[in-house]
């Protein structure tokens, strides 16, 4: 463990993301730590964050806390959680403990907030989840205990979405809760990707977990008509190569499909070469506490097929180039995609049906939030 900085300021804010290593969590902390180094600027507080790693972190008016052994075993995370940060909280003496990744920590603090991200919680996994990918299983039934304890000692809970919200309400029985949509900066390219010039081009950029649904897509692809069929080619990104076992599992079954293309891991400017040379993003996931991609796609002004879900309807907007499908039923996506690869599809559209009035929409206003008396 490591501590650095020194300076003392009249209200101390402790940042948590102890477990915050990899993937689209360390980009929420990273945003988070960003963000909040340029807001420290000539306010009057002190600002500690407590992470798995400090090499990943340069940002200053920050102290920095490493917990290196947080993400190896989840017992470790545990004992940080509700026995060790008991001890440090006495010691730094927190105005504002934020745990940024789900679950409530027993501390000592003037106000406590929790900001929840992992949406397994409403999630009812499958004998696919346990066989390929059993943390999904194990997620889906512990992290709605774990997400409970502590809950209610929070000032406030931070979620994604309205949904989340409203089945948060339902679930813990709690008013406590705001929105926070993630903040998103467009990221667009005017560059390109050579793709064959006869085919109909369709890109899911996701990672392979069981509940994104990829085998939805194989097989509205085997529904398709052979006319159809010689005109389509879809792009899937970080599966080729990919050591997961679900990743092997999809490679080996469905990589001889002509219609597809299995692509290893590829550059962020890759992936947006791809979003401005396809012709339509297809989403079939499940689960989703936003929806990135979905977001991305829009900026793109790309045609989208969605998941006909909470998650996606609220992540895409006000938006025209849109239709959603049930994620149980391939036939409503081939016809869907029939239409698109013959040029007749009507789009059902989407428009926000929530009040963004009482949302925040950046880390600033959170952090405003935070420090209000």
């Amino acid at each position: 463990m490591f501590l650095k900085n020194n300076n003392m300021s009249k209200k101390t804010i402790v940042i948590s993301g102890i477990n915050m290593k990899e993937g689209g969590i360390l980009t929420i902390l990273d945003n988070c730590l960003q963000k909040m180094s340029d807001y420290a600027v000539n306010k009057n507080i002190k600002v500690i964050a407590l992470v798995p790693d400090i090499s990943q972190f340069n940002y200053p008016n920050i102290e920095y806390i490493a917990f290196p052994k947080a993400k190896k075993y989840w017992i470790n995370r545990m004992y940080y959680e509700y026995f060790y940060f008991k001890k440090l909280s006495k010691k730094l003496q927190p105005d504002i403990w934020f745990s940024l990744h789900d679950v409530s920590p027993n501390v000592f603090a003037k106000k406590r907030f929790v900001y929840f991200h992992h949406p397994t919680i409403f999630y009812k996994s499958s004998f696919k989840d346990w066989k390929y990918d059993y943390k999904i299983g194990v997620f889906s039934i512990l992290y709605k205990y774990l997400t409970k304890i502590n809950l209610k000692k929070n000032h406030t809970v931070f979620v994604q979405q309205n949904w989340i919200k409203t089945e948060f309400e339902k679930l813990y029985k709690i008013e406590n809760i705001k929105v926070c949509n993630p903040e998103y900066t467009e990221e667009l390219t005017t560059k390109t990707t050579v793709l064959e010039k006869d085919k109909i081009h369709f890109f899911y950029p996701s990672f392979p977990r069981t509940f994104k649904n990829f085998e939805l897509l194989f097989v509205t692809i085997e529904l398709l008509d052979s006319s159809i069929r010689n005109k389509v080619l879809f792009h899937f990104t970080t599966i080729k190569e990919n050591p997961h076992k679900f990743a092997k599992h999809l490679y080996s079954k469905y990589n001889s499909m002509p219609e597809v293309d299995f692509k290893g891991w590829i550059s962020r400017e890759e992936v947006l070469k791809l979003y401005n040379s396809v012709d339509c993003i297809v989403f079939p996931s499940k689960l989703e506490t936003w929806g990135l991609p979905l977001s991305e796609a829009k900026a793109f002004k790309k045609p989208i097929l969605a998941a006909n879900l909470p998650y996606a309807k609220e992540s895409i907007g006000d938006y025209d180039k849109v239709s959603f499908f049930d994620v149980e039923n391939p036939k409503e996506l081939a016809e869907y995609i029939s239409d698109f690869v013959n040029n007749t599809i009507q789009f059902q559209g989407n428009s926000a049906t929530f009040d963004k009035n009482n949302q925040l929409n950046d880390w600033n206003s959170i952090f405003d939030y935070l420090l209000k008396d």
